[in-house]
């Protein structure tokens, strides 16, 4: 049985804060974009964020560009040879 040890977790938990605040800021742009230029409700808005958000490619891009960039900080904070 796999036990999650304290760091794993604190990790986890950084990655599903990234990419919330990440699909925030998607929506914030989608969101105004719309209201600016198409006139629509924010109901249109959100369905439209909603089947942005949840393309498997989106999704894979951001959790691959989320790692990537935690394990470039890890590597610079642990010290090179």
């Amino acid at each position: 049985m796999f036990i999650l040890n304290a760091a794993f977790l604190k990790r986890l938990t950084d990655i599903a804060i990234i990419l919330a605040v990440s699909a925030a800021i998607a929506f914030v742009i989608i969101a105004s974009g719309n209201s600016l230029v198409a006139k629509t409700t924010i109901a249109k808005s959100y369905a439209m964020w909603w089947s942005f958000v949840t393309r498997p490619d989106i999704v894979v891009t951001t959790i691959l560009a989320v790692i990537v960039t935690m394990a470039v900080g890890h590597y610079n904070a642990s010290g090179r040879r």
